[in-house]
């Protein structure tokens, strides 16, 4: 069972999903860069093989993190993050070995550049604290390098200046990378924690609109049912056995739609509603629905209603399977299709990339004529 972390892309999917131009941009960026200056410095190689080599180590690293990035493979996970890391560590240690005795100028060096801002890149996928890490220790292995290549800069200074040259465009590009994850996700909370006080000053207000509601409710049902019967008898003047086989029914039905209409989830109330144009039926017998946190309930309720908005699928026939599974809670989501697979995914893919993100083991399973997700959360 994996457990959410705190990224920019798990509390804010949709923020998340904006960066996938700019994630893009610096990979090709970080590439062309480093193909630019190996050619421009192509007199200090004496290997070719090994500098293609280092070459090919950072394209593939850009290619990791374009690819994980993408909406269809969230989220971004941290075994993708170590790959990348050693695939740049590769490409520094490459790079120095492609002009072993022959660099003289380390500001000519697309290493320290390229890597820092590779990692940058990782910004709105990955927790702050671990894209520091990241970047301390490609500038130790940046650094490593640099020392190992001194005795062949032309300026003939200390090896510690070059070292620190090398090593700070990776730390300020990995640096800034992780304060905006760590300040994004802050902010994040910081905006979730007062809506939340907003939403509890605001209950009262609510619970009584709600009591109006149910009361409003009660008092049709009272007009369609109760008050004929009782204007029936008060005219006849009497109540004979059918009247009384008739009084048990008004009264089990009353009941029944009073106890189905306090059990009812918002589930069941959103497939209901007259302001949603979506309808279907809740199998959910241990009323486990209500439990959701909001991001679950937020991004539920937006595919659902984008069923209705986008036309692939039969908005008035949608089926929610909800059960409890320890300390899990497994949820199957069926809908007949009015498109085509490729169809289906193209205009929904929005939604499913942000349920792929809440909601971390989604199954899409398009099989005409139904379209079937599969997901499963914590119980809290």
């Amino acid at each position: 069972m994996r457990r959410r972390e705190r990224t920019p892309q798990q509390v804010d999917p949709l923020g998340a999903l904006s960066a996938g131009p700019l994630t893009l941009l610096a990979s090709v960026a970080a590439g062309v860069y480093a193909v630019v200056l190996t050619t421009v410095s192509r007199d200090d190689v004496v290997s070719w093989p090994v500098a293609v080599g280092a070459l090919a180590a950072l394209m593939a690293a850009g290619v990791i993190l374009v690819v994980v990035s993408r909406p269809s493979r969230a989220p971004f996970r941290r075994r993708y993050v170590v790959v990348m890391t050693v695939l740049l560590a590769g490409s520094a240690v490459l790079s120095g070995a492609s002009t072993a005795g022959h660099n003289s100028l380390v500001r000519d060096d697309w290493v320290p550049v390229a890597i820092g801002v590779l990692v940058l890149g990782l910004a709105p996928y990955r927790p702050g604290r671990e894209i520091a890490i990241v970047g301390v220790a490609l500038a130790v292995v940046v650094g490593g390098v640099i020392a190992a290549e001194g005795p062949s800069f032309a300026a003939g200074l200390p090896t510690g200046l070059y070292v620190v040259v090398a090593v700070t465009p990776v730390l300020a590009l990995s640096l800034a990378g992780a304060t905006f994850s760590s300040t994004f996700v802050a902010l994040v909370d910081r905006w979730v924690e007062r809506a939340v006080t907003y939403r509890r000053e605001s209950t009262d207000g609510l619970r009584a609109s709600i009591a109006r509601s149910v009361q409003q409710d009660r008092v049709t049902i009272l007009n369609r049912d109760v008050v004929p019967f009782f204007t029936r008898l008060i005219e006849s003047g009497e109540v004979t056995a059918d009247d009384g086989a008739r009084a048990r029914t008004i009264a089990e039905t009353l009941r029944g739609t009073m106890v189905a209409e306090a059990d009812r989830s918002w589930l069941e109330h959103l497939l209901t509603a007259s302001s949603v144009a979506v309808r279907g039926t809740v199998d959910d017998p241990a009323h486990i629905a209500g439990e959701m946190a909001d991001d679950h309930r937020t991004a539920l309720r937006a595919l659902i209603v984008a069923f209705a908005d986008t036309g692939v699928v039969d908005a008035s026939d949608i089926r929610l399977v909800l059960r409890a599974e320890e300390a899990r809670v497994d949820v199957r989501l069926t809908v007949a299709t009015r498109a085509s697979d490729l169809t289906i995914r193209h205009r929904l893919a929005p939604y499913f990339a942000v349920l792929r993100v809440v909601y971390d083991d989604l199954v899409v399973d398009v099989t005409p004529p139904h379209l079937t997700l599969r997901f499963s959360y914590d119980q809290h």
